[in-house]
């Protein structure tokens, strides 16, 4: 099958000997411009996206760090009940707060010898993130 090109024979054999100027047309620059603008346009909400989330990472991180930390702390069960501390530590708010778990059993004999505090601590950063996780901690029973 033999193919031929469109236009003069002249400027086709210029072209296949390469005694011609080779290098792209004037429409063949502006179509690969116009390919290369319709992949920004496209791309461009996804890139900015991806920076809020990479520029909110490091705060995620250190946030996280700090509420493992705080959870991780040693458990006050001396004065355990509707306990609230809070404060800032490198930019970031933090806040512990526990309350105790109301047991089910009235009589005195049916009550347990250990009794369950709710543990919920919140790391703030930036001007609206939030980070919260909570656990549950047991510290023996007024009277036993």
């Amino acid at each position: 099958m033999k193919f031929e090109s469109i236009g003069t024979r002249e400027a086709s054999q210029l072209r296949r000997d390469g005694s011609g100027e080779a290098g792209f047309t004037l429409l063949e620059a502006l179509v690969a411009l116009a390919v290369i603008l319709a992949f920004a346009v496209v791309l461009g909400p996804h890139l900015s996206q991806a920076r809020r989330i990479m520029a909110d990472a490091d705060g995620r991180v250190a946030a996280q760090v700090l509420l493992r930390s705080l959870l991780d702390a040693p458990f006050d069960r001396s004065g355990a009940a509707n306990l609230t501390r809070d404060g800032e530590t490198a930019g970031l708010r933090w806040r512990v707060a526990s309350e105790p778990v109301a047991a089910a059993a009235t009589r005195a004999a049916d009550r347990p010898n250990w009794q369950a505090y709710r543990v919920m601590a919140s790391v703030a950063w930036g001007s609206d993130q939030v980070m919260t996780a909570e656990t549950i901690r047991l510290r023996r029973a007024p009277g036993r």
